[in-house]
């Protein structure tokens, strides 16, 4: 089956983007059937949304140096947390 690129129009920012026919073929072996709605960094801020409304991230300090840092989880209280120059200079 012979692919070519189409111009598309995305849904949220209103700009035009290449479908390309790679990205087609893509589409055709996964037997999708509809052409996307949206260009690539209106799903990429869309799919970063997601991710972080999902994850919901505790402030807390580190342990060695006192900063506040932010992490995915609810610590506990049982073992140290640090910040990220913290943890790459312990683990380097």
């Amino acid at each position: 089956m012979g692919f070519t690129d189409k111009w598309l129009i995305c849904a949220d920012c209103g700009r035009q983007f290449l479908w390309d026919a790679g990205e087609q073929a893509w589409y055709h072996a996964r037997q999708l059937e509809n052409q996307p709605r949206h260009c690539k960094s209106c799903r990429e801020r869309r799919r970063d949304e997601r991710l972080h409304s999902l994850r919901h991230y505790s402030k807390v300090s580190c342990h060695r140096c006192g900063s506040p840092t932010y992490v995915p989880f609810v610590p506990l209280g049982t073992k140290p947390i640090y910040c990220r120059t913290c943890y790459s200079n312990a683990h380097a």
